[in-house]
Order: structure tokens, then sequence, then C-alpha cells
């Protein structure tokens, strides 16, 4: 056996041990990206990542079916592959990422490099297509996260690999494990039909048609894999389905927006620019467009079932066109189609006549660049900008991306505070749960799903209920707060300036009331020593009270004596506790005034007030009344927003301090 194995080796190409390199050499940079970034995973990379987690902890129980049953809106596979990883290695986000590098990164070179050399005949061309899946800037940055794209990418890869290497159905065998690897991609994200449906009709429609045995073979792979789990959640997707065809969104017609209407210029020009600017980027983009020109033109002068770029190209254009007629829209979502886009890319430098060499080194150097410049964050965007590009649009439309090391979402390695400390720290000191507040756990790299993922990591139960008035003294209550003076430190600084505190018990009450707990911090626990801010004062006690009181209440009255019924306030002066908005609508109640609903000052008539606090001036206005610290009570009627204010003060008023007669 060794001897076969030795003399198999000894025969692999030249391109075959540069594709084993580029692997090894992507799985390294994978393991250096982990150890180097500390933040809090994204969004979508928290939620898969704990989707992963709780079908680890169903294994564990015994559960053995329940990743099965449950339904999270995806289908289970990616979710199962990365709950075995941490079933060896335990909790953790890169254990989930590792694992699913260690599975999908060598799955998608070499199909890729397998569907290559089909299509153009060489294993160069399978190099070559391999490098360019590796190197686009999409796969290096969702390869460093817990995502489904990139897995769906591989298993999109592999099932096309085994449909083209079926022959049009001629070789059963071959055509069952096609179907097999296609169910598994259906498990793994329902879109991918819509990545496979291109080849297989293609293939179905050059004479595949006639191979009955080998369809019959590919339907019973599919649906023995995919089949079951489909069958069992049919009503849970036809109510996604549902959702998603009724979505909708203010923002649809803006530039970038992620629900363009399904037949507009928008939808249809959407995943062009963001294939542009995100996915691919100008130059390898360019290479596809080349590619795709000169396919069309070998298809026109070879139509032979041998030529398979037919199936590239239907595959591609499908894959377009279905993505287009779904509503909602996100970068990642044709990263599945990516096969197509890296051999017709890179197919035809393998096959040119002139310029190989050149073309080839070209063709290196980008993917090189991109996977350096993705992993280490070198460099800024370069970008080339055309007049009537809109401003702070997320595809940058009308804008062309040469370069980027953003990646999408993660581009260098960061480290941001140490949260995972944080929740080790609070387990140490007997932490049961840990609630995350749901008001400042909004950000990319502070947010719920990411922060709870570090909790389970570090052996905290995060609360799946959030009741932060019901924690009790050995729950956690953690968020998120941008230290103002006076405020104390916090037990975690981020790269915003924002500061994470963490507190124990009952979280409903002010900021500065709160006593915070820091695990290490001497001493642990603390709380705010500065005089409490005006917000605070208020907030506690928001009734206006002494000789203010009277001022205001008599002012209230004159008014309604004078027939004016609605009043408002002004929210920016309204800061003092004589003067709060809660305190001025309370006294109003009493005068029998009503407080315009919602503050639309411009909306106030003649017959309407406007009471507002300022300083006064000498030539301007008399106040109504002057308050304690000096500034005046002004009164006016109308709109205060006019050019010429209408100052009025209700007869009886009078111009007095308060506690004047």
């Amino acid at each position: 056996m060794l001897k076969t194995l030795s003399r198999h080796l000894g025969s692999a190409s030249r391109e075959i041990w540069l594709l084993v390199g580029s692997i090894v050499g992507f799985l390294a940079i994978t393991v250096w990206w982990l150890t180097q970034d500390d933040r809090v995973q994204d969004w979508d990379n928290g939620l898969h990542t704990i989707d992963a987690f709780l079908i680890h902890k169903e294994l564990a129980g015994g559960h053995l079916t329940t990743w099965f049953t449950e339904f999270n809106m995806y289908p289970p596979f990616g979710h199962l592959v990365g709950a075995l990883g941490t079933l060896v290695a335990g909790f953790s986000p890169a254990t989930a990422i590792l694992t699913s590098n260690l599975v999908f990164v060598p799955l998608l070179a070499v199909s890729c490099f397998g569907v290559g050399r089909l299509v153009y005949g060489s294993d160069l061309a399978g190099l070559l297509a391999a490098l360019f899946a590796l190197g686009t800037p999409m796969i290096v940055s969702e390869f460093h996260e817990f995502l489904l794209d990139p897995q769906q990418a591989a298993m999109v890869a592999a099932s096309v690999w085994a449909i083209l290497a079926c022959r049009g159905f001629e070789r059963p065998g071959v055509a069952a494990l096609a179907g097999v690897l296609s169910g598994l991609a259906m498990l793994t994200k329902q879109t991918s039909i819509v990545f496979l449906a291109g080849p297989l009709a293609i293939v179905v429609a050059r004479g595949g048609w006639r191979n009955w045995r080998g369809m019959l073979a590919f339907a019973a792979g599919l649906g023995v894999i995919a089949g079951p789990w489909y069958v069992y959640h049919r009503h849970e997707l036809n109510a996604l389905v549902s959702v998603h065809d009724g979505e909708a969104s203010g923002t649809a017609g803006e530039a970038g927006g992620i629900l363009p209407p399904r037949f507009s210029h928008k939808s249809f020009s959407w995943y062009f620019w963001s294939t542009l600017n995100i996915q691919l980027l100008v130059p390898l983009a360019l290479s596809v467009l080349i590619g795709a020109c000169l396919a069309i033109r070998d298809c026109v002068r070879d139509q032979t079932r041998e030529n398979l770029r037919f199936e590239m190209l239907g595959g591609l254009f499908v894959s377009w066109l279905g993505m287009t007629l779904i509503t909602h829209k996100d970068p990642r979502y044709t990263l599945p189609a990516l096969v197509f886009m890296a051999v017709l890319g890179s197919g035809w430098i393998a096959t040119a006549t002139r310029g190989r060499k050149l073309l080839t080194g070209a063709l290196v150097a980008v993917v090189a660049i991109n996977l350096i410049g993705v992993s280490t964050g070198l460099g800024k965007t370069i970008r080339l900008t055309f007049s009537g590009a809109p401003q702070h649009s997320t595809l940058a439309e009308r804008s062309i991306t040469f370069y980027s090391p953003d990646g999408w979402l993660r581009g260098g390695p960061e480290h941001d505070g140490d949260i995972l400390a944080l929740m080790r720290g609070l387990k140490r000191i007997g932490v049961h749960t840990v609630t995350f507040d749901a008001a400042s756990s909004d950000e990319i790299d502070f947010n719920t799903s990411g922060l709870q993922v570090l909790a389970i990591e570090a052996g905290v139960e995060p609360a799946w209920v959030y009741n932060p008035a019901g924690l009790g003294p050995h729950d956690a209550f953690v968020l998120r707060h941008f230290p103002q003076p006076g405020d104390p430190p916090p037990c975690e600084r981020l790269n915003d300036g924002s500061g994470v505190y963490v507190v124990l018990g009952n979280a409903v009450m002010p900021f500065s009331l709160y006593t915070f707990v820091c695990p290490g911090r001497t001493p642990a626990f603390y709380k705010r020593t500065a005089p409490l801010p005006i917000e605070t004062q208020i907030q506690l006690h928001p009734e206006i009270t002494g000789p203010s009181r009277a001022l205001l209440l008599g002012v209230m009255r004159a008014l309604r004596r004078e027939r004016v019924s609605l009043v408002q306030f002004d929210p920016a002066s309204a800061d003092a506790l004589f003067f709060n908005y809660t305190g001025l609508a309370q006294l109003a109640a009493i005068a029998r005034l009503a407080v315009q609903s919602t503050y639309a000052p411009q909306q106030l008539t003649a017959g309407d007030a406007f009471l507002v606090r300022k300083p006064i001036v000498a030539g301007g206005p008399a106040p109504c009344a002057r308050f304690p610290d000096g500034t005046g009570l002004y009164v006016v009627r109308g709109d205060p927003t006019a050019a010429s204010p209408h100052y009025e003060c209700p007869a009886g008023a009078g111009n007095r301090r308060p506690g004047q007669p």
C-alpha cells in the first residue's frame, strides 16, 4: 500500500503539488489571523457559531436528532460540521472557524481544480482556477469567520465537478455521487439550487436526458440526502418564503438598499456592483469578463458535448438571474457562483497561445495581493469614482475598486478590548448568567450574538430571554457606554472610545446609579463618586417645586385664561430641575393645557404657545419671568421657528423672579 501511495505521489504533477501548497498556505494564514484577532464576532458570524454550539450541546446531551428536527431558517449541514469540531476541541469561535476551514477550504480548491481541468483540459487550468478561488477577497475574509456562504461555495463547486464528471449522466456511479454532493449543498443553504440549476439544465438538454439510469442515480442521491429535511420542514420553509416575498424596505430606493423592487434597474445591477466593488474587485472581475467573452466565442465554434464551457456560462448566468430575482440581497449571496467565475476567469489564461506566462504571473500576483492584503489589512482602498456616484453606499455604485483590504466583513486582525477575559472573570466570581444590553449591543464589534458566543466559551450561560429587571445577584448585565466626565472607568475599553461596564442584579435604573463590578480590578465593586449629572437628577425628581413651580403654573394658567389650549416646550432648554420637560408637562395638565403630542413647533398656530428658557439679552424681548440662574422664561405665540417669532407674555403673568409678588 505504501509503495502504491508513493508511486501516486511521485506521479503527481507540479500543479497538484502547488495546489496542495496553496491550500496549506491559506490554512496557515487563517490560523495566524485567528491568533491575532480578538474582536467580538459580527452579527451573522456569531449567530451561526451559536447554532453550532447549540447542536454540540444537544449531541453531548444525547439528543441525536435535534439538529434535524429544530428549524433556525437554515439547513443544518454547515452548523453540524462546526458542532463536530467543537465536540473535539471545545467551545470557541476559533474551533468552529478552523473546522470550517479544514473541511471546506480544501474542498473548494480541489473542486475548482477539478472543474478547471475538465473544462479547459489541463492541470494548469485547474491550478489557476483554485488560486483564483482562494484569492477572491470575499473568500479570504469569510473563511476568517464562521459563515455558511463560503461553505456553500465549496459544496456547489464539488457538486458541479461531479455533475460534469458524470459525462451527461453516462456514469451512474458518478451521477449518484453528484446527487449526494448536491444534496449536501442543499443542506448547507437553500439557495444552492439556484447555482446548480444552470449546469444541470444544460447537461440534461445536451443529451443527458437519454441516460435515464444516471439521472435516476442523481435524483436518488439528492433525494436521500436533502429530501427528508426539506419534507420535514416544508411548512416552515413555505412561511419563510412568504416572509421574504413580502419584505419591503423604506430604503428600497436608496443606493445600496438591500430590498430594491424585483424588476427594477437597481435590482438587476445590484450584483454587478457588489461583484465589482466587494466580492471580486476589478482585476478578477475583468478576467472573468474576458474569459466569458472568449467562452462564448468557443461555444459558437464548438458545439460538441465535450465543450463544457456551455455549462460554465449557463451556471454563471442562471446564478446571477436567480439571485437577482430574490428580493433580499447581500454581497455574499452570490459567492457560491465562484466556481463558474474562477474557471472562466482563469481558463482563458491557461489556454492562451501568446503571453501565457505573463498572464499567469499577473493572475498569481493579484490573488497573492488579495490574500495578503485582506488577511493583514495592508494598505488602503484604491477606487476610481465617477461623477454622480452616491455617497455612503455599501455597493459603491458608479465606482470601480481595484484593491481593498477591508474584506466582507473582516479585513486585517485587530485587538479590541478583551471581552473573553471579562467573561472568564465573571465566571470566576460566581456569575451564572449574562445579559447584554439591547440598546448598546448593536455594533459590528459589540453585538449580542457575538457576545453570547464569548460567554458560552467562558462557561457563562447567556440569558436567552431579555429581562434586565428580573436579574438576580448572580446575573450580570453588560453594557457599552461612552464615558463622560464624572463617570467611573469602564472594565474594558474598545477601539471606538466606548467602555464596557458590568452590573449585577436589576439593571433598570439610570447609568449614574449603577454599582459596577470588574473582575481583577481593585476594588472589584465601584460606583460613581462625582455628583449626579443633571439628566439623572431630573429622571429621579422630575417634579418642579418651589418658587419656579408657582411661577410656571401662574404663566400657564394665564395662558389658559387667554384661551390658549395647546402648548409645547423647547427641549433644548428644558434641561434644569426648575425647567424640565416632564415637570412642565405635569404643570400643563394641572393648568388644563394640552401638550403637543409630537414635537412639531412649525405646526403651532397663533392660538398656541411655545415656552422656552434662554439668556436675557439687552435690547431683546422682555422675559415673562426670571429663573434663579438668571435665564428668562419666554412665551412665543405660534411658530417659534418663524423669521420673526411673536413673543407675548400672558396678561397677569408679570415680569418677575420666582418668589416675587
